[in-house]
């Protein structure tokens, strides 16, 4: 009887402990977004797991302080069991059971985890849940009496993950997806995931279309002349000026000036251009892109004007240069062919690029290291490192890159010629100029 009573025992705390030790490995590696993926379908398993890894720290000291006096109670009652035996079978005993705990209780249960971790982890989730909240209190007890012993040699566990730990997290899981599948199509997919978390560290005067760039219409005109202009323009949304380029008025949708149009059997003169005109929304340069993202979300609208802390317009921005810091250039048959044209590549290996051109989609492009912190544009890098405006001809070396002055107007740098050294250099340190 006695021998049955062992055996029986013994199983029963080898499964909690293997059940234990399984559900540790399970619930701490399960995969957060996919079990939110399951919890937004209905599966209340996943609730539990995900409230779990909620607290981590308490299911997780739960488990441990059961397993560990299970762990204790194994060698316990074999230990009593052996005063019922002689003393080689009970060498052979205590010997069986401690190889019976290590395959058992703790590798056995873990491969398993490991293997099917999330039927695991939703299979663990109640009792756990359960045996998580019954013994919340002794948890926190000797939670307590842990964190105490720590800090007397220095250590403080009660400091909160940051959140730039929590991006750089992020971008770690991201950058490690692979799948099978086209190599650059896996690549470009990376870049979109990770363009999205860097919108909220860049802000918009970084990706607007400036001033100089940006196609206006003088309220003025008679409204024939501005009903010409609208037709020639690729844009939906077109600000209108008084007086001053600077100095807009409104903002007027081609679909709402051909529409009073067409209720007016075409006719000019009924049309009062004022009355069709929104109110410019002006947006600080400091807006990041996230939160502009947002702002186009909640005011349903997609062009805002750009104004800096004095209150002077630099430039407008749309939902489609807040897109395409997201997934890239987007060029359709209506875009200046200009502006998708700023950047030529020559049979030598280098380019001839627009000084007008955007640091950022250089560096995403080529995979360049520009510092995009002081200017906007190439033109604005080049002036800011040099203290000065360059003259026809003089090149300078800058960030790992030979840079060519080969026009300027006025006091603009218009065209420049790039070519990628073999070794980059130090920006602050290697600015230099190469040639007069």
């Amino acid at each position: 009887m006695i021998h049955v009573l062992f055996v029986v025992v013994t199983l029963v705390l080898l499964c909690t402990a293997a059940f234990l030790s399984g559900s540790e490995t399970a619930i701490t590696g399960s995969s957060r977004a996919y079990l939110f993926h399951l919890a937004k379908k209905g599966d209340k398993r996943a609730k539990k797991v995900l409230d779990l890894q909620e607290d981590m720290s308490l299911s997780i000291e739960t488990i441990l302080m059961l397993n560990q006096i299970i762990l204790f109670l194994i060698p316990t009652f074999t230990a009593w069991y052996s005063f019922h035996l002689t003393p080689a079978q009970s060498t052979i005993c205590t010997s069986s059971i401690a190889i019976l705990i290590v395959i058992y209780a703790e590798i056995c249960p873990k491969l398993l985890a490991i293997r099917f971790i999330i039927p695991f982890a939703l299979f663990a989730a109640p009792a756990i849940k359960i045996l998580v909240s019954t013994l919340k209190g002794l948890t926190r007890i000797l939670e307590e009496c842990a964190k105490i012993s720590l800090r007397l040699v220095g250590i403080n566990i009660d400091v909160q993950q940051t959140a730039d730990q929590s991006d750089e997290e992020l971008r770690g899981a991201i950058e490690m997806h692979s799948s099978e599948g086209d190599e650059e199509e896996e690549e470009q997919k990376k870049t979109m995931l990770k363009s999205i978390l860097d919108l909220e560290n860049v802000y918009v005067n970084q990706a607007m279309v400036h001033r100089r760039h940006m196609r206006t219409i003088d309220i003025s005109l008679p409204v024939a002349k501005i009903a010409k202009e609208i037709s020639s323009c690729p844009f939906s949304r077109i600000p209108l000026w008084k007086d001053s380029p600077e100095n807009i008025v409104g903002v007027l949708k081609a679909k709402t000036f051909f529409k009073a149009l067409q209720m007016n059997n075409g006719d000019f003169s009924k049309i009062k251009i004022s009355n069709l005109i929104s109110p410019p929304w002006y947006i600080p340069e400091t807006t990041s892109l996230m939160d502009q993202l947002e702002n186009f979300r909640k005011k349903r609208e997609h062009f805002a004007l750009i104004v800096d802390e004095y209150g002077d317009l630099l430039g407008c921005i749309t939902l489609e240069d807040i897109l395409e810091e997201i997934v890239g250039e987007i060029v359709d048959e209506y875009d200046n062919k200009e502006i998708a044209d700023d950047v030529k590549v020559q049979p030598d290996g280098s380019f001839m690029v627009n000084g007008a051109t955007p640091i950022r989609d250089l560096n995403r492009q080529f995979g360049w290291n520009v510092p995009e912190k002081n200017a906007t544009t190439i033109a604005g890098y080049v002036m800011y490192e040099t203290r000065k405006i360059p003259d026809i001809g003089q090149v300078y070396v800058l960030a790992g890159l030979k840079l060519e002055i080969l026009r300027r107007q006025r006091n603009q740098i218009v065209l420049m010629k790039i070519t990628p050294q073999s070794t980059q250099q130090n920006t602050s340190e290697n600015t230099k100029v190469v040639e007069n």
